[in-house]
């Protein structure tokens, strides 16, 4: 292996590390005369966690082995998606510069999956309300996915594969209900909680799988008054980020539910230490994307600051202010500075995080009695509310401003499920979740990758993702082995760019 590739493959060492399972790639190492039969023996010890095995083969591999031969070994061990990624690495570089040159990662951060990036696109667009009217779609795309006869056939590689796209799909259906519905109080009876965690065992990365879906379903908990419990995930899964994930982008955001949960909690105690708690947890928050790609550490910086403001401005997630708080000059000092650092990415803010900034603004106002600027941006919060559908924040305005808090309608959602009918923990296959697939989706399919590829396809066409003019209906027309080599290669130009 040379230099350039040994380079590449330090790069992937936070996904190798967190995905791949050391007794599964050891024997075909040892097969390849990679590793020795003392190293065989010793990836399969149970003395030793999985990265500190894992670790260990891959100092082989970057000395003994060729690229080739790895590429080989993780294919038949089920990893051929990290194949993939790898060869893509290599296929950029020579694109670049017609010659491998050295692949270089700052420390910290963690190369994404195709799917892994896909959701993160996926969230920018439910924050910022252009997927709101899509949750009718990933619904039927999960159950398409999970309905899929003939499963007998597939690879391990294809399976989790199939299992990551649906986890994801139903973690963007959770976050589009926090953010839109009206009744946060009964989000933790909805049904794609349960669906997840049957599925956490099932993708290619169980432990990043499990944390999400603790951070999640503990924000929900205690969006719904169950304190204790909510507090007991979130801090479970915060404890496992901060054990066994290497980015610092899954940490921070573990953390930010951390956030969320004190500031709750805030309002109910009005206790110092727990607003000292908040400010403490904001800062440390904030250092985990310090080796991130500068639009994630300046997109995170917002979503802290946005935290930071309300703690010293006493209000809640929701804009709602929290009574009986007293608020020094300290604090007045500190919420403008923040507000001063944010006023100057306002263009680039989602809307939702607009709406935090008005209403915050407006509060300020307030409280220096200039009150007609203070209704001037809370009636400027309230527009972004009404467009973007934001309940709960449309909800505290309206009553700040003496409004009936009428709900906001979606006309486009009507197959929306009704969370009141489920328990927690119901079982997946007592949850239907769609009585129909949309005539639009494809009928048939040759294996599972290919579904997936088309359920990729269909959705990133939808929510326009390629960044052409082409309408999507005629897109989604396109083979569909072209259209997903174009969003790979969206996918990777967006990474870049940022």
């Amino acid at each position: 292996m040379n230099d350039i590739e040994k380079g590449i493959l330090r790069g992937f060492y936070p996904m190798f590390i967190a995905t791949i399972r050391a007794e599964l790639i050891a024997p075909l190492l040892y097969a390849k005369k990679i590793i020795n039969w003392k190293l065989l023996n010793r990836s399969s010890s149970k003395d030793l966690t999985n990265v500190a095995r894992i670790t260990s083969l891959l100092r082989k591999v970057r000395r003994r082995s060729s690229m080739e031969d790895f590429l080989e070994c993780l294919n038949k061990a089920g990893y051929d998606f990290c194949c993939e990624e790898i060869k893509q690495s290599l296929q950029v570089k020579q694109n670049e510069n017609n010659q491998l040159c050295t692949f270089t990662r700052q420390p910290g951060t963690q190369s994404l999956s195709f799917v892994d990036s896909f959701a993160e696109k996926v969230k920018v667009k439910i924050h910022n309300s252009e997927a709101r009217n899509f949750k009718c779609d990933f619904l039927s795309w999960t159950e398409r996915l999970l309905n899929q006869q003939d499963l007998s056939q597939c690879s391990l590689s294809e399976t989790r594969q199939r299992a990551d796209c649906c986890f994801i799909l139903l973690d963007s259906v959770a976050v589009i209900e926090r953010t839109h519905s009206a009744d946060i109080e009964n989000l933790w009876k909805s049904p794609v909680f349960s669906q997840m965690e049957n599925l956490i065992s099932k993708t290619s990365n169980p432990i990043s799988s499990r944390i999400r879906h603790h951070a999640r379903y503990g924000v929900a908990l205690f969006l719904g008054g169950k304190d204790e419990e909510g507090e007991e995930y979130i801090e479970a899964a915060l404890k496992d980020a901060k054990t066994f994930l290497h980015s610092g982008r899954d940490i921070g955001n573990c953390m930010f539910a951390l956030v969320n949960y004190k500031l709750k909690r805030f309002a109910k105690t009005k206790s110092v230490k727990d607003k000292e708690d908040i400010l403490k947890l904001t800062e440390e928050g904030l250092g985990y994307f310090q080796n991130e790609d500068e639009g994630i550490r300046n997109t995170w910086r917002r979503v802290y600051l946005d935290k930071k403001i309300s703690c010293h401005l006493a209000l809640e997630p929701s804009g709602r202010v929290i009574e009986n708080v007293d608020i020094s000059s300290e604090d007045m000092k500190a919420a403008k500075e923040c507000l001063c650092e944010m006023d100057k990415a306002v263009e680039v803010m989602d809307k939702r995080r607009k709406v935090h900034f008005y209403r915050a603004k407006a509060h300020l106002h307030n409280l220096e009695s200039n009150f007609r600027i203070a209704k001037g941006y809370l009636e400027e919060a309230l527009e972004l509310c009404v467009e973007g559908g934001y309940e709960s924040e449309l909800c505290a305005i309206k009553e700040e401003l003496g409004e009936q808090a009428t709900p906001v309608t979606q006309s486009d959602t009507a197959m929306d499920l009704d969370l009141t009918e489920y328990a927690e923990g119901h079982a997946v296959k007592d949850v239907n979740l769609m009585s129909e697939i949309p005539s639009s989706l494809p009928k048939t399919s040759s294996s599972i990758s290919t579904l997936v590829n088309k359920c990729i396809s269909d959705l990133s066409g939808k929510l326009n993702f390629s960044n052409t003019l082409m309408p999507s209906s005629v897109k989604r027309k396109l083979d569909t082995d072209e259209l997903y080599a174009r969003y790979k290669k969206v996918i990777h130009r967006s990474s870049c760019d940022t």
